[in-house]
């Protein structure tokens, strides 16, 4: 199987070379220079041509050629200088139906760190909670009004992607900043056609770069802590009338040493995008690949932290101990490829998207035992797994039973296969219709989704190098996990944004889910019996949104939709899934808000209130563990975020101050937690500063707020034995800056447009606060807690260089 792996993937690089060969013979066919900064435009907006450099104004009025101000087009580069959408961290569109926040190709050039993934996009909106306690670069989880990831989608081009246990996501995996172009965050299920798993909690929508029709690009190095580097390169075709093509290619390279010691990370990533026109029919072609190496580094215990301080991420050097980086790391790689066919047919604008997206393992991950587990390595503390625990045939009861060959001391733990590959297509047809009053837009359309899966995970004797399965043992004796799972998913919808008048629109509509999940395990983990299931779950999702344009720079909007998401796979971890009657999870959401824009200001506001019912829980009865839906929390609050640009004052041209605030409440209302906070839900975020661009200097000045919160468990009931605090997080803060300078090359330097150098710090003042905490507090003590603890990353120094051509 891996062979053929192998040469499926080499077959898929000896394409993409055969590609880029494409591409740069259409290079050397266009000979116009790139005029703007590449990518930053809104990909739903289709202005794809970048507008040409605008002069300094001060009226609210865009320059010859630009977008108008007010449009969703014109953000970043492509809006006024020193405007405010030119220059705000995060805004909302006057077309929007519930809240949200637009982060500009600009700013993710010139505010996230070089070498950050997607998460860090969203930073400065309201109520967004990410952390990456390794720094620069590493997997980092994000949040939002205490949603968690994987109750919430995240797309790229409009294809919702995520793993195929439940739609969580690994953020350094498939998408470095580099290659986004702009970074959409509803909060909210969105419209009957926004598809997804989980549209439970929202989306957050990544954008690659629009296609130009001037060739230009970049090359961009940047250096910093932790041994850090990145290094990119983007170059656009431009159009071929010959072909009538245009074309993108962009590869990314980023290692760290990491804030953790051995958190060492390196990945790599090429992205290519193609579009031709084929009479009528527009065809884009789009490949991501990439690889990552990494240890597995993670959260570390109150003594550990006490031991060996926050930078210690159990991994150490010591071959004799579960922490050692040979025995705790990985080795991934990805792909994401589609074909995107539009078109008009009979009045009707066809887009049909046909994709596949894979993620896995080319070698075994290495894990060992318990990385907690610090000092003797034996079987008393549960370092060496001597002996296991298996099933007894026809039975819910399990047997101990002796591991030959395995010595008390040996260092044990396992290895881990995750494989898993979607195949899907998202049609989505649209239609004006001209009935007087009734006129309006009808769109209606199918997303379906195939993904298989197989993981394995079987034990491994470390200090000897061998498998249980080798040492003689039975295959149900040296196995944690062996499936293979299948996802069918269909989801068809339709929806009717209907315009009485030119200013008010009222889109009612509604989809239809069907999830069907198939579980073949020789070994179910938990259980570790066998177990062969299919699992099917309905959701019906109505959809109701109105939207008012009081003036050409007002909107105000409400809407009620229901959200959804389908059972994770560790709902069928037990020896009987029929007894759980699980069904999704589910939100009725109910949200107003008012968004407001000119030159000088971008401002919204939102009001929400979501009730979120059959939360898993599980429990233990005859020996059997089951779970049961019970538990319904209400999520509610306020968020705003605004930006006022000071271009009208002489002398202050270019400067902005910028702000984002959100107020949370997020507690149980329903079931045995009733009255408690749910985990990991701040009670407010606050960010805010400086940002200014005369389009020569740059830089910005912003610092992040996350309020106080509960752990990962949540909020524990006082029961005897129990600190009701010990997983309470108090509120931290880091505080960034950027400065840079652009220096445009003269005319007479035939190959080159632009020098760009920039130097930020990240955590300026190097708080070091406990960011998150995992675990169960109930019945611990500080000083006996397993809980388990992550923190800030350190102050982060960098400096960055960039050629555009």
């Amino acid at each position: 199987m891996r062979l053929s792996s192998f040469s499926t993937r080499s077959a898929h690089l000896r394409a993409g070379v055969s590609i880029l060969a494409l591409v740069l013979s259409f290079a050397g066919a266009s000979t116009t220079v790139h005029a703007e900064d590449i990518g930053s435009v809104d990909v739903e907006s289709g202005a794809g041509r970048p507008a040409a450099p605008s002069a300094p104004v001060v009226s609210n009025a865009p320059a010859p050629g630009a977008p108008p101000i007010a449009s969703d087009a014109a953000i970043g580069v492509n809006a006024p200088v020193g405007s405010a959408p030119a220059l705000a961290v995060a805004q909302q569109s006057l077309n929007a139906t519930e809240p949200g926040s637009v982060i500009s190709g600009k700013i993710l050039r010139d505010v996230v760190i070089p070498s950050g993934d997607y998460n860090e996009a969203g930073k400065f909106t309201p109520n967004f909670v990410s952390n990456n306690p390794n720094g620069p670069l590493g997997d980092s989880k994000s949040s939002w009004r205490g949603f968690q990831d994987g109750q919430f989608n995240i797309t790229f081009d409009g294809i919702p992607f995520g793993d195929a246990n439940n739609p969580s996501h690994h953020s350094a995996a498939y998408f470095p900043s580099a290659f986004l172009g702009q970074v959409v965050i509803d909060r909210g299920p969105g419209p009957a056609s926004q598809v997804g798993y989980a549209t439970f909690g929202g989306t957050m929508a990544l954008k690659s770069f629009q296609l130009s029709d001037t060739f230009g690009g970049n090359v961009e190095t940047s250096f910093g802590a932790f041994n850090t580097n990145t290094q990119s390169i983007t170059v656009q075709s431009g159009y071929n009338k010959e072909f009538q093509t245009r074309a993108l290619i962009q590869y990314e390279h980023s290692f760290t040493d990491g804030e953790y010691q051995y958190g060492h990370y390196n990945q790599n990533n090429l992205l290519l995008k193609i579009e031709k026109q084929l009479g009528d029919v527009t065809a884009t072609v789009f490949g991501t690949y990439g690889t990552e190496q990494y240890n597995n580094v993670t959260g570390i215990t109150y003594q550990q932290w006490q031991l060996y301080g926050k930078n210690y991420g159990a991994v150490n050097n010591n071959p004799t101990t579960q922490q050692y980086y040979g025995y705790n790391n990985s080795h991934k790689q990805t792909d994401m490829d589609y074909i995107d066919l539009k078109y008009s047919f009979l009045g009707f604008n066809i887009d049909n998207k046909a994709y596949t997206y894979a993620y896995w393992y080319p070698l075994e991950q290495n894990n060992a035992v318990n990385q907690t587990i610090e000092g003797a390595n034996n079987s008393t503390n549960g370092g060496s797994l001597t002996t296991i625990k298996v099933p007894i045939a026809g039975s819910t009861k399990t047997t101990t039973v002796t591991i030959n060959g395995v010595a008390n001391g040996d260092v044990t733990g396992h290895l881990q296969v995750n494989n898993y590959r979607a195949y899907g297509d998202i049609l989505n047809i649209s239609r004006d219709l001209d009935y007087g009053a009734l006129s309006g837009q009808l769109r209606f359309g199918l997303w379906y989704e195939f993904v298989f899966n197989y993981r394995s995970q079987p034990y491994i004797d470390y200090t000897t190098g061998m498998t249980y399965a080798q040492l003689g043992n039975a295959p149900n004796v040296s196995t944690i996990l062996n499936l293979k799972s299948e996802i069918n998913n269909v989801q068809p919808f339709i929806e009717y944004e209907w315009k009485p008048t030119d200013r008010l629109s009222i889109t009612p509509g509604y989809k239809w889910e069907a999830f069907t999940r198939i579980h073949d395990a020789v070994v179910n983990q938990t259980t570790l019996a066998p177990l062969y299931y299919t699992g099917t779950y309905y959701a019906n999702l109505p959809f109701l949104t109105a939207r008012y344009k009081l003036t050409d720079e007002w909107t105000v909007y409400g809407q009620a939709s229901k959200g959804f998401l389908a059972p994770t796979v560790s709902a069928f971890y037990v020896f009987a899934p029929t007894a759980n009657s699980i069904q999704p999870q589910s939100t009725t959401n109910y949200q107003i808000g008012a968004v407001f824009k000119n030159r000088d200001i971008t401002a919204d506001f939102a009001l929400y209130q979501q009730r979120l019912t059959n939360f898993p829980i599980t429990y233990t009865y005859a020996s059997q563990q089951t779970y049961e839906n019970g538990g319904t929390a209400r999520y509610e609050g306020a968020e705003f975020q605004g930006t006022y640009a000071f271009g009208k004052y002489v002398g202050m041209n270019g400067f902005a101050v910028t702000s984002a605030l959100g107020l949370s409440n997020a507690k149980y209302v329903q079931g045995a937690n009733t009255g408690l906070a749910v985990g990991d839900a701040p009670r407010y975020t606050a960010a805010g500063g400086l940002i200014y661009d005369d389009k020569t200097f740059f830089g910005s000045l912003l610092q992040k707020v996350t309020g106080d919160q509960y752990g990962s468990q949540g909020q524990i009931a006082n029961v005897p034995g129990n600190i009701v605090t010990l997983n309470k997080v108090a509120a931290y803060a880091s505080t960034d800056f950027v400065a840079g300078y652009r220096y445009t090359l003269p005319e007479t330097f035939t190959f080159g447009k632009q020098l760009e150098f920039k130097l930020g710090v990240t955590n300026i003042f190097d708080h070091r606060a406990v960011a998150d905490i995992s675990g169960n507090p109930t019945g611990q003590t500080l000083t006996t807690t397993k809980l388990t603890y992550t923190f800030q990353a350190g102050r982060y120094i960098y400096g960055g260089f960039k050629f555009s051509f």
